[in-house]
């Protein structure tokens, strides 16, 4: 299995200066979204153009055999500590998930070496961030999706 690609588009749209990179898996979703994106009722989608820029793509490495052993539970917590829940293109921004020292998919996690708790309670009594460790973060870009959903 090779890695995974994000590709990258680049997109003008008639009476704007400037070009934007989106990311899609065709032209047309690559348009869809810059057109959905702007508040101008005058631009029609025949007024965006799509085109590849492959020097902006993103590789994702393959899916980790460590990311099929966890929990459904497990993985959201992963990809919430990791910022790859709701944008996958913010995917890596954070590497933190706050909860009690004894949350189970937390404590899971960290028993697997993903995760480790900060020492001491943190903001209240039994509370602390689990912060990702650099296992933690390969699997979780692992469990990125490409582009988000919908």
């Amino acid at each position: 299995m090779a890695d995974r690609i994000r590709k990258a588009w680049r997109v003008t749209i008639k009476g704007y200066d400037a070009s934007e990179i989106e990311y899609a898996p065709t032209a047309g979703k690559a348009r869809v979204r810059a057109w959905s994106s702007i508040d101008n009722g005058d631009v029609r989608i025949i007024d965006v153009v799509a085109r590849r820029a492959p020097e902006c793509d993103v590789i994702l490495p393959e899916r980790s055999p460590v990311a099929d052993l966890l929990s459904k539970e497990e993985a959201h917590c992963l990809l919430h500590a990791f910022g790859g829940n709701d944008d996958p293109i913010k995917a890596g921004y954070r590497d933190y998930f706050y909860t009690s020292r004894d949350d189970p998919p937390l404590v899971a996690l960290a028993e697997r070496g993903l995760m480790k708790p900060m020492d001491g309670d943190q903001w209240g009594e039994n509370m602390t961030y689990f912060v990702l460790t650099p296992d933690g973060k390969n699997v979780a870009l692992s469990m990125v999706p490409e582009y988000a959903h919908g």
